[in-house]
């Protein structure tokens, strides 16, 4: 059981590692994007396939680092890592309840964390995860 202030903390130490994330994940789109416009005679690409192709990349990039190791690059810069319930490795299935229900639900996710004894968001209850901090 966490107090109000180390949940608040972890959950800061939560988002800024999302961000960092979501940084690296930009610059990946635009990486791409350029690549593409070219094929698209220099014009926005606009159609629901691209959309969706960005979002299959970014769960691979998520599950990705989340099987390997349990933490993607901003996770690694705030100390935390993702693991099961039990400590084992993060499998597919795990994976991919995460990152659909966090990305459906993102704030609310969050907000659930604060209204619980454990300190876990939503996404991490559903698929049977949990964030850990460590040290070096």
């Amino acid at each position: 059981m966490q107090n109000s202030s180390s949940t608040i903390n972890y959950l800061l130490r939560r988002l800024a590692a999302f961000l960092y994330d979501c940084l690296l994940l930009i610059a990946i789109y635009f990486v791409i994007t350029a690549a593409v416009i070219p094929l698209n005679d220099g014009e926005a690409i606009q159609h629901w396939s691209y959309l969706l192709f960005l979002g299959l990349l970014s769960f691979f990039f998520f599950d990705w680092f989340w099987r390997h190791g349990g933490q993607t690059l901003g996770m690694r810069a705030w100390r935390i890592r993702v693991e099961g319930l039990d400590q084992e490795k993060v499998t597919f299935n795990q994976s991919m309840q995460r990152f659909a229900v966090g990305a459906i639900a993102f704030g609310l996710t969050l907000l659930y964390m604060l209204t619980n004894t454990s300190g876990m968001a939503l996404h991490d209850k559903l698929s049977k995860t949990k964030i850990v901090k460590y040290y070096n």
